[in-house]
């Protein structure tokens, strides 16, 4: 017996479904219920309902149809393997070794010309589509194969000329596409004859195989029906093959089959066309306006016949069938309707034309606009939150959220909704469908290690790796360890690169010489130098060691890894070294374990697929690649569907659950309805039938689905408006055919009410306007200016106790040079500097302004003898540009530097002392010392350098050394700061000051030092010469130094002063030029610069 249960609310179904559970139950408690489905998320949905009905939902099957087919088949012919010989992975690979032996031939001219490479990555993908296509045949073309098994290559021919829609100007093509997949396909029988005997391969050939199974199932023995199952539902199910309904028409005839079909209208709608049919209709045949409208109002509900082709095919396939039907209806009796609910009454009735209203609280149809995927989601979460409070009854497991590509919207939706975790507003949920390669580390990052053939093998990319726990694991480190071993990667001079060789020049930053030195530095000093062309690391000695060893083990297998997939490997070695990656790249426990049992699971159904089809050429690193980046993108997480959150997964096919509200985001234009790309030599294109898939029916299909199994509320969201233009972007053509439809059927005034257009950002005052939703407390207080505004600079609390007595100089002497900084960083604990951590990429062709600086300090301290060994240390180091531009840098640097090494060389060849410094003074009865050294003093004088130009924190620095000597009345006769003016070397002294004045200026900083602990006093310290020139210029007279100090501050880029200037109402400016003056006016005055 086959019955078909009619409705338009899955819902009903589902009640039949369990009532028949219920009242009918398998007498064999051990025999399986069957339950065909065609998504995950369906049996979920499914299983729980029967539970919740019944009590309890045990020994039910779920099982796809073609899956349950296949073992059915298998039922009555046990000699069948598991697999299905004409497998569409099985054809790929056989396709693999077939289509080489036929390029020759005159037919196959194009497949040839697009294989002339010799790209085995192209033949893998060519082979891909032709398997994908036969695959199709032998669902929905089965005849044309039998056709050309027995030659008959033109009948095929001649049927798709016959056919409705083919066009005269494909014929020569279709002629050969014909001739050359007919060709293929024989071959490929051929080949899988040659591994079964004749009665499995007829059984195994789906074109023989239905009729076969009828057959034997007119010829049962009482055995064999026993093994039948008792009862079969098909569920939730839009579409079916013709030829899959026709085997389970067949079972019907041994045992009860029960079809539920959501069918959107209770009329007779499979006739219906759409108005862009008939208008061409009518300009074909000259239809008059009456006549079109006559035909018009003869139509259908515009939606249906818009998107139901799907589902209409299906229709017509269980009409035509003769199978017989029982309805169950919801006819929507209340009164009271949603706009919704009166759209899918609409339906239900077929009818082309319909009065609509809005009330005053609808809002069951919503449609918003945004600017971003973030914006997206960031208003649903505000939308969701005033539905919880709007519908106490609502619960977070009474909503879907839906996205055709939900990867790409997964990040926003853990960052918005994960936001409020621990307050009130948060939302629980949930993400399902998503690539399990997205989500688990593990999994991307083992794809990532097979796509590293062409991989310049930076710092930055191999430490990545190790943000993996169970890479780390593996290698024993940990994330202290994790650190180290990054500032050692920076400091021996790696940054890509595995090998020192390379064809054209010396790495020294590469892999292998960095963890040459860290190997050295184990056992050497770099004082010793270059040993065999290696410069050890000095900090790799000792207990730490062991840092370097792990870090060299975990290189070498990426090397030997790199090694082998450089070239094409036999089938037996991929499996070996594959295992072996697995096993030496990842720490199983229990948080990995999953996770590597799926990844070597993939490993071997990948190796068993290639097995069994017998091909046994060497497979390139790229095929592999592919391979394995579509076996794990298949596995996608589905345990967190339905599990009473709120559900975020992908818009899948025949997932019409019912829902009370359900959400669709991304509904743009191009990207829904998906994009599919037919192949051009698909013949089933040229020749259309009833029950054909279509990506594009498929999703308007899906919309459809969507919008019937919403109960209370339909939501719908698009990108509606440019991210940097504000300009309007449409929504997906379904979206907009819904409004068109609306628009006709609605008062204007409420159509109006159906768009929401969102600002870019979340904290646009335009979010709490009237009528806006938003729950962003946050900046709510911002916008109303809830919190008074305060200045930034407020005093802090600190008692005299709280400052410590002895005043150690660097901090002092930093506190002068920059006050500000020093008091965001020192009293407030805050810093605004990025600390770039980042390692760079490519090898030093050209030297930075940091790195030139740093050679040549240490340039300057080498003797004159030693220089070809220092450069030849820098080259081992890495420090140096790559091939000539070392012997132009180093030409270059040594020239750069010789003058002022030669004004320094009487000081560098004497020993250095240091003078301690203990400078005391009192201050509110309370005695503070400065404390500290200056360094660099040879016999009585103090003599500093620096390689690169004079900067104000060197004249500070060099100023306070001197007022401490003066001051303290040391016996020191000069102080001199060298420094380099481009090739010249100039010196920075001091005229004499006294020992009263010197005393007084330390006393004053001392004073604004101490005051600082608790407010801020600070001065001009940037551009000091410029500041004090400007005020003695006579064309500058008139200024005030109050407002020059204001143009110099308002001017200024540095991070601190700018927040002070931001957050603070008024600043007194001419505190600040007072203050500049008392600090700097004697400096700028005893200033001497002398050029040598």
């Amino acid at each position: 017996m086959f019955r078909v249960y009619y409705s338009n609310q899955i819902t009903e179904q589902k009640n039949l479904l369990t009532a028949i559970l219920a009242k009918d139950p398998n007498p064999d408690p051990f025999s399986q219920e069957i339950v065909l489905v065609q998504s995950l998320g369906m049996a979920q949905w499914l299983q729980m309902q029967i539970a919740q009905e019944i009590g309890v939902s045990g020994n039910v099957q779920f099982p796809y149809p073609t899956s349950f087919l296949w073992q059915q088949y298998r039922v009555l012919f046990p000699d069948l393997p598991k697999e299905n010989s004409f497998d569409r992975q099985s054809m790929l690979w056989r396709l693999m070794r077939i289509i080489p032996q036929f390029l020759e031939q005159p037919s196959f001219e194009a497949l040839a010309s697009y294989l002339s490479q010799s790209d085995q990555l192209k033949q893998y993908q060519l082979a891909e589509k032709i398997a994908d296509l036969f695959d199709q045949y032998l669902v929905y073309r089965p005849q044309w194969l039998v056709l050309w098994e027995k030659g008959q290559s033109q009948a095929v021919v001649d049927e798709i000329m016959r056919a409705v829609s083919f066009k005269q100007k494909n014929a020569k093509e279709i002629a050969t596409n014909v001739a050359w997949q007919s060709i293929l396909w024989n071959a490929l029988v051929t080949d899988i004859k040659q591994d079964s005997d004749e009665a499995i391969f007829n059984t195994s050939h789906r074109a023989y195989l239905q009729q076969r199974y009828f057959d034997k199932l007119d010829n049962l023995t009482a055995t064999e029906k026993a093994r039948l199952p008792k009862r079969i539902f098909v569920f939730g199910i839009s579409s079916l093959p013709h030829s899959q309904l026709a085997v389970l028409k067949k079972l019907s005839e041994h045992c009860n089959v029960h079809l539920f079909f959501t069918n959107p209208s209770m009329e007779y709608w499979a006739n219906d066309r759409e108005d862009k049919v008939l208008e061409k209709l009518a300009l074909k045949d000259n239809l008059s306006e009456t006549e079109l409208a006559e035909l018009f109002e003869k139509q259908g509900n515009p939606l249906l016949t818009a998107w139901g082709k799907q589902g209409k095919e299906f229709l017509n396939l269980l009409t035509e069938t003769g199978i017989q039907d029982i309805s169950l209806y919801n006819h929507f009796e209340d009164e009271n309707t949603t706009l919704l609910t009166q759209i899918k009454k609409s339906i239900l009735y077929s009818e082309y034309r319909s009065t609509f209203h809005l009330g005053q609280q609808d809002s069951s149809i919503q449609l918003h606009a945004c600017h971003s995927k973030m914006r997206e989601v960031e208003v649903l979460y505000n939308q969701l939150l005033y539905l919880f409070e709007t519908y106490p009854d609502l619960s977070p497991k009474d909503i879907i959220v839906m996205s055709a590509d939900i990867d790409s919207y997964a990040p926003y939706i853990n960052a918005v909704f994960s936001r409020y975790e621990k307050e009130k507003r948060y939302i629980p949920f949930t993400l399902s469908d998503q690539k399990i390669s997205y989500i688990n580390p593990i999994i991307a990052s083992f794809l990532q290690l097979l796509s590293i053939k062409e991989n310049k093998f930076s710092a930055e990319e191999i430490l990545d790796l190790f943000d993996i726990s169970a890479i780390r694991e593996k290698y024993q480190f940990n994330e202290q360890n994790i650190n180290t071993l990054r500032e050692w990667i920076k400091s021996v001079g790696i940054r890509s690169g595995l090998k020192i060789e390379n064809p054209e020049w010396q790495n020294y930053n590469s892999w292998e010489n960095g963890l040459n030195r860290l190997l050295l530095g184990t056992s050497l000093k770099a004082e010793n130098n270059g040993w065999q062309n290696i410069l050890a690391f000095d900090e790799s000695y000792g207990l730490i060691s062991e840092l370097t060893g792990n870090l060299a083990k975990f290189i070498d297998n990426l090397t030997a890894w790199h090694a082998f997939i450089c070239q094409s490997q036999s089938l037996s070695a991929w499996q070996e070294q594959l295992f072996a990656l697995v096993a030496q790249t990842y720490q199983e426990n229990d948080q990995s374990i999953d996770a590597i049992l799926t990844l070597q699971q993939a490993i071997r159904d990948v190796i068993e697929q290639i097995q069994h089809s017998h091909f046994e050429e060497a497979i390139g690193i790229d095929v592999m690649l592919e391979l394995f980046t579509q076996q794990l993108s298949e596995q996608r997480s589905h345990l967190n569907f339905l599990v009473g959150k709120v559900n975020f997964c992908t818009l899948l096919p025949m997932r019409a659950i019912p829902f009370k509200v359900v959400c669709l985001l991304g509904m743009n234009e191009g990207e829904f309805p998906r994009q599919q790309t037919i192949n051009s030599f698909d013949l089933m294109q040229y020749a259309p039938q009833k029950g054909d898939r279509s990506r594009r029916d498929d999703d308007r299909y899906l919309f459809l689905e969507a919008l019937l199994s919403a109960q209370q509320m339909l939501y719908i969201s698009y990108i509606g408006q440019s991210l940097t233009s504000s300009q309007d972007k449409l929504p997906s053509v379904l979206v907009t055919q819904l409004f068109d439809y609306l628009k006709e059927n609605l008062p204007e005034t409420d159509y109006a009410k159906l768009l929401s257009v969102h600002p870019m950002t979340v904290f646009s005052p335009n979010n709490f306007r009237e009528g806006k939703v938003a729950y962003d407390k946050e900046w709510l207080e911002v916008k109303n200016n809830i919190l008074p505004r305060k200045d930034f600079l407020q005093k802090l609390t600190k008692t005299q106790e709280d400052i410590m007595s002895d005043i150690p100089l660097t901090q002092f002497i930093h506190y002068i040079q920059e006050p500000i900084k020093y008091f965001f960083q020192q009293q407030l604990g805050v810093r605004f500097e990025q600390n770039e951590d980042k390692i760079e990429e490519s090898e030093i062709f050209q030297l930075s302004g940091l790195e030139r600086y740093n050679l040549l300090d240490d340039l300057i301290q080498v003797e004159e003898q030693d220089i070809e060994l220092f450069f030849e240390n820098e080259k081992l180091k890495g420090n140096l540009p790559a091939r000539y531009f070392a012997e132009i840098n180093k030409t270059k640097l040594t020239e750069d530097i010789q003058l002022l090494r030669n004004t320094l060389s009487s000081y560098l060849s004497q020993e250095k002392n240091v003078i301690e410094i203990e400078h005391s003074v009192i201050f509110a009865e309370r005695k503070y010392q400065l404390v500290g050294n200056i360094p660099n003093c040879f016999n009585n004088e103090v003599v500093l350098w620096r390689v690169g130009g004079l900067r104000d924190k060197d004249i500070i620095q060099a100023w306070i050394y001197y007022l401490l000597l003066k001051a303290n009345n040391h016996p020191i006769l000069s102080l001199r700061f060298y420094y380099r003016q481009g090739e010249k070397a100039n010196c920075l002294t001091f005229n004499d000051i006294s020992q009263t004045e010197a005393t007084e200026i330390l006393n004053l900083y001392l004073q604004d030092y101490l005051a600082s602990q608790t407010e801020l006093k600070w001065a001009i310290t940037k551009d000091i010469r410029e500041y004090f020139k400007s005020l003695k210029d006579p064309k500058k007279s008139e200024t005030n130094p109050a407002d020059l100090c204001r143009n110099i501050v308002e001017l200024s880029e540095d991070p601190y002063l700018v927040r002070v200037i931001t957050q603070t109402e008024a600043l007194d400016f001419q505190d600040i030029a007072q203050r500049t003056e008392k600090w700097f006016g004697v400096m700028i005055e005893s200033m001497v610069e002398q050029e040598n």
